[in-house]
């Protein structure tokens, strides 16, 4: 449908005219802090041309609807920004070609019922993604009898069906490339460098269907000898992203738990989740990455800074942030202050106030952030 297509793209432009800051062809370290932001924002886009009676359950993010910030006008005991960089940090290898590769299909412009064929390669390895274009009863573009075929340069090839998540009985691909070609529903194939493993692992991104979750992550390994057990993350509402670390990809994405914890969906903030995939499994390196952290602590402090009344959802996300550099203690002096001067205030039916540190505190400590 060519309107539909069109009016994705103009709310699409609309959302990068109101905030630039999160366009997603920015450097890794740019956007890595709005990622979450950036699916909000897709997943609400496609609740809007889906079904317009679900309007007021979509998510959306604090900062794309804020134009007149009031401030809390208080400084936090650390600085929101670095001026360094750490030696941990995610930088393409020198001398050598980018260490993931994906497809270029938009599932949005292809029509349904067309046959869909697309590839993606990286060193030896070349991937197709085969299957029909379809469409759920939610209007996410989807593929019918998906199949993901191996060639190697050597000549062998090994292929497998693509089989739903457990949470849906439909294969909806979702983006997993850090700057896509088109909408949510592109790029969803990809090849990766990880540690551990001779050969690039085929990466897929999959979505659950509805308003605002959810996003599953699957790696197959490849071996001379055929293809390895599919291995699945849940990541939950926010999406995820490649992106280089060195000779090996990383995977971006945020922490699901602060979803509703402190605030509704669309005024919960979820600090930035850093997966690296190491022999078979999904291994959690957030702390590895302390300048992706660093940029993540700035945007919430500002989102919560920008929004009185309505920013603990923001606020808990700087303070996990702050937890994971080190800087513990004085975000809880930060916080201390906040609540002294009256500034825990938030939505009805949500902790404020003393009530809000308690179970910041409780919350931070069960996740493995920081302890009181």
């Amino acid at each position: 449908m060519p309107e539909r297509d069109d009016l994705a793209q103009q709310l699409h432009q609309e959302l990068l005219r109101q905030a630039p800051e999160f366009d997603m062809r920015s450097s890794l370290p740019g956007k890595v802090s709005a990622l979450v932001v950036r699916h909000q924002r897709v997943r609400m886009t496609l609740a809007i041309l889906g079904a317009a009676a679900v309007i007021a359950a979509v998510a959306i993010p604090l900062s794309s609807l804020r134009s007149a910030p009031l401030g809390h006008r208080i400084t936090p005991a650390t600085s929101p920004t670095s001026s360094t960089t750490p030696t941990t940090s995610p930088t393409p290898p020198t001398g050598a070609s980018t260490p993931y590769a994906c497809d270029s299909l938009d599932l949005w412009s292809t029509p349904v019922g067309s046959a869909v064929s697309t590839a993606a390669t990286l060193g030896r390895v070349t991937a197709t993604l085969t299957g029909t274009r379809e469409t759920t009863p939610s209007q996410d573009p989807a593929l019918a009898q998906p199949e993901l075929s191996i060639a190697l340069a050597q000549g062998a090839t090994f292929s497998e069906p693509v089989v739903p998540p457990d949470q849906a009985n439909v294969v909806i691909p979702w983006s997993m490339a850090p700057s896509p070609t088109g909408a949510a529903n592109s790029d969803a194939l990809c090849l990766a460098d990880f540690p551990g493993e001779s050969l690039p692992v085929v990466v897929i991104g999959l979505e659950t269907g509805g308003a605002h979750c959810c996003t599953v992550v699957r790696a197959i390994t490849v071996s001379t000898t055929g293809l390895g057990p599919v291995v699945a993350d849940d990541v939950g509402n926010p999406g995820a992203s490649l992106g280089p670390d060195g000779s090996h990809a990383l995977i971006v994405t945020a922490d699901n738990a602060f979803a509703y914890a402190f605030a509704s969906y669309a005024e919960s903030s979820m600090p930035v989740k850093v997966l690296q995939f190491d022999h078979g499994t999904f291994d959690d390196v957030t702390t590895q990455h302390p300048d992706l952290v660093t940029k993540d602590a700035s945007t919430w402090w500002d989102v919560f800074d920008q929004n009185t009344g309505k920013g603990l959802g923001a606020l808990a996300a700087w303070v996990a942030d702050e937890c994971l550099l080190g800087q513990g203690t004085s975000a809880w002096t930060t916080v201390n202050e906040l609540q002294a001067q009256g500034q825990l205030s938030g939505l009805a039916g949500w902790p404020t106030g003393a009530a809000y540190v308690q179970a910041l505190k409780s919350f931070l400590a069960l996740h493995g952030y920081c302890s009181s």
